[in-house]
């Protein structure tokens, strides 16, 4: 009775609400800017992670994810005598030529080969390109999509570009004016940086040894999709909530370990095209052979979630164990789709990558939120109660004894 009150004690104190804000705080709060990966406010992010796992007695290591950033700063644009910076979404580099030699021409639609080949022909320098309608509505998803997403190059992928012809596209403001200038200056200013993202990756082992080498993975992802001049993108919900909830079973398992060994990782690079997670499965820190599961948790604490509960989204054979550990949620909001059924939904999450490597894998979330990849997706719109339950169910999951079959 002693040890089952010591253990209760253990576990609440592990996931009360003041400890689950206290660490969404400390993810995602504006100090940590987005958390875009190879960002200072990621690194910040990762270090704050890092030290809740150490000081809970986890070993916690920093694996480095090499990336290339394509680096504008200093470019500039010119319009009627101001003179406009490329920071903060005035304009976006489409494609950078080394070739400047003469004027820059402005187009409303990129260039074909054959307009290209004509403009090459006749020396301009490169192409000042006019937002469309949907993109003039929705300026700072464009900026986000070229400006994060197109400038950040996987090291391991990375081919270097043989673009002829440079092109930007300038902002909707920035449109307006073109008309009024007879003589508008481009100047780009390029380097190719190398940038470290990094998995947080704590590992806890497991208590019988015959068990070593069925190693369950938990994970979820810490960055974001950063800032943009002065709107931080906080990803709260995206996925700072999984995050919390993945930090807080990691420091109540720390003082109650399983039988098997567990490995719980904060990954890098998902905006990116899940980067940070294949990077893991590409250099692993343990077998893949002795991966007996991998679970990923995505978006389980908004206010304004899809799904009332908990929706698992995973193999079969996990059905029964999640349904068991979920006893403090009504059986109405609870639900579970086979992999089979939602394998397009999984491709676009870090489970992925493990699917591909054969591991078998469940996702734990809410569904999706209106905020998502907004500005409003910040701290004040997580559910604490739904969120400390989630906590509650990932820990009673990662304690079930799972019958794996291959």
């Amino acid at each position: 009775m002693i040890a089952l009150l010591m253990f209760c004690g253990f576990a609440a104190q592990a996931q009360t609400i003041k400890q689950l804000k206290q660490d969404m705080y400390g993810i995602a709060s504006d100090a940590t800017e987005g958390r875009f990966t190879g960002s200072p406010g990621y690194l910040k992010a990762a270090q704050y992670v890092a030290g809740q796992l150490k000081a809970a007695g986890i070993k916690t290591t920093f694996q480095a994810v090499p990336f290339i950033w394509d680096n504008y700063d200093g470019s500039t644009i010119v319009i009627n005598g101001k003179t406009y910076l490329h920071k903060g979404g005035n304009f976006i580099v489409l494609q950078h030529s080394a070739s400047l030699t003469s004027d820059w021409i402005v187009l409303k639609e990129m260039p074909d080969s054959a307009e290209t080949a004509n403009l090459l022909s006749r020396k301009v320098a490169g192409v000042i390109l006019m937002p469309n309608a949907q993109q003039s509505n929705d300026w700072e998803t464009t900026v986000i999509r070229q400006y994060r997403f197109g400038y950040m190059h996987y090291a391991a992928d990375f081919v270097p570009s043989n673009a002829q012809l440079s092109i930007i596209m300038v902002s909707p403001a920035l449109a307006g004016k073109l008309n009024k200038d007879p003589k508008t200056l481009v100047n780009i200013k390029f380097k190719q940086d190398s940038v470290n993202g990094y998995n947080v990756i704590a590992s806890l082992p497991g208590t019988d040894k015959k068990l070593n080498n069925q190693a369950i993975i938990a994970g979820a992802h810490l960055d974001h999709i950063g800032r943009l001049g002065n709107h931080i993108y906080n990803g709260a919900n995206d996925d700072g909530s999984g995050c919390v909830a993945l930090l807080a079973a990691a420091k109540t398992i720390a003082h109650h370990p399983t039988k098997r060994p567990l490995l719980f990782v904060f990954y890098c690079g998902e905006e990116l095209g899940l980067l940070g997670s294949r990077y893991f499965m590409d250099h692993p820190p343990i077998p893949v052979k002795n991966m007996l599961m991998n679970i990923n948790l995505e978006q389980v604490g908004s206010k304004h979630r899809s799904f009332h509960g908990l929706w698992a989204l995973g193999d079969p054979q996990f059905q029964k164990n999640f349904f068991t550990s979920a006893k403090m949620f009504a059986g109405a909001d609870l639900k579970f789709s086979v992999t089979d059924s939602v394998r397009d939904e999984l491709s676009n999450t870090d489970s992925y990558s493990f699917m591909k490597k054969k591991v078998p894998s469940i996702l734990l979330g809410s569904g999706g939120f209106d905020e998502h990849h907004t500005q409003q997706d910040k701290i004040n719109l997580i559910d604490f109660p739904h969120l400390q339950k989630a906590t509650q169910l990932l820990y009673n999951f990662l304690r079930s004894d799972f019958q794996i079959i291959n």
